[in-house]
């Protein structure tokens, strides 16, 4: 095998583990959609066949991971959530990278699938998406009426009394 061969070669052992890892980060979206971590997995995945395919010029396996790309980058940053529409174009954008990967194993070329309606279904997603639902804010409960403020109580001293008075001590006056 040539040198371009083996990077072709290599390039779809990896892709192909990359893809089986992407599988199971699909499987495991489903239970937990808003997943930034899983999201991220696929999204690597896909960026890294992406860049590959472009520097080995497989031009319809660039296209079809670049849109899948930018739809996986809305959900990861949170500017949309998954729905079943995105989750059905995402997994007919794997679909179509396992098939266009077995093309180029088969004959050394990325043809054979109608990428078109793929492309056009992931933008549909993209073109269209559902925004991240921010949770209603509670309603502020009503502020309860002013009350009357409480008039402050007048401390009452006790009387002071005066000297030689019944209730303070008795003064003897003098001489007596």
């Amino acid at each position: 095998m040539d040198e371009l061969g083996d990077i072709v070669q290599e390039f779809l052992v990896e892709s192909h583990e990359n893809l089986d890892q992407l599988d199971r980060d699909l499987v495991a979206l489903e239970q937990a959609p808003g997943s930034r971590a899983l999201l991220s997995s696929i999204f690597r995945t896909i960026h890294t066949i992406k860049g590959t395919s472009g520097f080995l010029a497989f031009n319809r396996l660039e296209r079809v991971t670049h849109v899948g790309e930018s739809l996986l980058a809305r959900l990861r940053d949170g500017a949309q959530v998954m729905t079943p529409e995105s989750t059905d174009s995402l997994l007919r954008m794997v679909d179509t990278v396992r098939n266009l990967l077995a093309s180029i194993e088969a004959n050394g070329a990325d043809d054979g699938d109608d990428i078109e309606s793929v492309i056009d279904q992931v933008k549909r997603c993209i073109d269209n998406p559902v925004p991240r639902q921010t949770p209603p804010t509670p309603p502020t409960p009503p502020t309860p009426p002013d009350e009357p403020a409480a008039t402050p109580a007048v401390a009452t001293a006790a009387p002071a009394t005066a000297p030689g008075s019944a209730t303070g001590p008795v003064a003897e006056a003098p001489g007596n």
